[in-house]
């Protein structure tokens, strides 16, 4: 059985058919198309319909939204669209759809990934009972709590948009930087694409550097200051570390208040690409730097997801799970 799947984000909107059979589940005919480059969605999935599966005959749709979702209705927080509407969609695609949050999807998909699909951070024994945390930073931060294999209930939240906790002195006069131009400071604004551009201007204040200076000239300034530390740049790297520090501590502050014991997930664009300044030991240092829980947090397993398309995966398997509940699980 086929299904429409799409994974809306401030900066692309990824398109592809998802395919439910005995061997579980596969992608196909995936597109990325620039969201701003289009009025709203529908434009795109109908576009994707005529030029790609002129013939295709789909089940049902699953859209992964970037932001909050109510009733079936759902606004992109980093997008000017209207809003989305599932029944208003489902008429336009002449198939049932299912909106759900863009982390959300993440958290359905987990069940479906197979081992290689994730990278161990820190080791751990998952509990079998015990919720599950996914987090990850792209255009902005997404969060979730999902229920265990046996019972699993996905819980979006926008924890992204929580203010941002310091935890020493250089993240607090980072803090005060953010504050400075923002009035206040959250997890977003430094766990993402742009929060990554503010921490390298912040490090340019402390000491001036022109291979950083250019990198944010650059057109995409995150990948040019990942480019530049591959060249060996140091002030890269130490953005790049005091990023993956900042990631580290701030999902410990989730993972405290959650206490996911079936493990902590991390998603997202930027972190599969930066795998291994994650799995150096200054993530786990960072992670388990929340006296007196150190002892908690070290026993939890942290895993980050290297599947290349978890939010197209999930939304498929929540699409199915909406139209014929059981059928995702088979």
């Amino acid at each position: 059985m086929d299904l429409i799947v799409a994974d809306i984000g401030g900066t692309n909107t990824r398109v592809a058919r998802a395919r439910h059979s005995g061997r579980g589940w596969s992608l196909h005919d995936q597109r990325r198309y620039p969201s701003r480059d289009h009025p709203d969605l529908a434009a795109i999935l109908l576009h994707w319909r005529r030029e790609v599966v002129p013939d295709g005959r789909f089940l049902a749709a699953g859209i992964a939204v970037a932001g909050p979702v109510a009733a079936g209705r759902a606004r992109v927080t980093n997008l000017d669209w209207p809003e989305l509407d599932s029944a208003q969609l489902g008429q336009q695609l002449g198939v049932p759809v299912t909106l759900i949050n863009d982390f959300a999807a993440i958290g359905a998909s987990l069940d479906a990934l197979a081992p290689d699909d994730c990278l161990t951070l820190q080791p751990g024994t998952a509990d079998a009972d015990g919720l599950r945390l996914v987090a990850g930073a792209g255009t902005g931060l997404g969060t979730c709590l999902v229920g265990p294999p046996a019972a699993p209930t996905v819980y979006p939240g926008e924890g992204g948009h929580a203010r941002f906790s310091p935890a020493d002195a250089g993240e607090a006069a980072l803090a005060e930087f953010v504050t400075a131009e923002h009035g206040l400071c959250t997890r977003e604004h430094l766990l993402s694409g742009r929060g990554i551009a503010t921490i390298a201007r912040h490090e340019l204040q402390r000491r001036f550097d022109a291979h950083l200076q250019k990198a944010l000239a650059a057109a995409d300034p995150a990948a040019a200051i990942s480019q530049q530390a591959e060249y060996g740049h140091v002030a890269a790297l130490e953005v790049i570390r005091r990023f993956v520090a900042i990631y580290a501590g701030q999902l410990a502050d989730m993972a405290l208040t959650a206490v996911p014991r079936g493990g902590v997930f991390l998603a997202g664009g930027i972190a599969p690409r930066w795998g291994d300044h994650f799995r150096e030991p200054l993530f786990q240092e960072a992670f388990r730097k929340r006296p007196p829980m150190t002892h908690l947090l070290e026993r939890l397993p942290v895993s980050l997801i290297m599947h290349p398309q978890p939010g197209l995966l999930g939304a498929g398997i929540s699409a199915l799970r909406q139209h014929e509940p059981g059928a995702a699980n088979e």
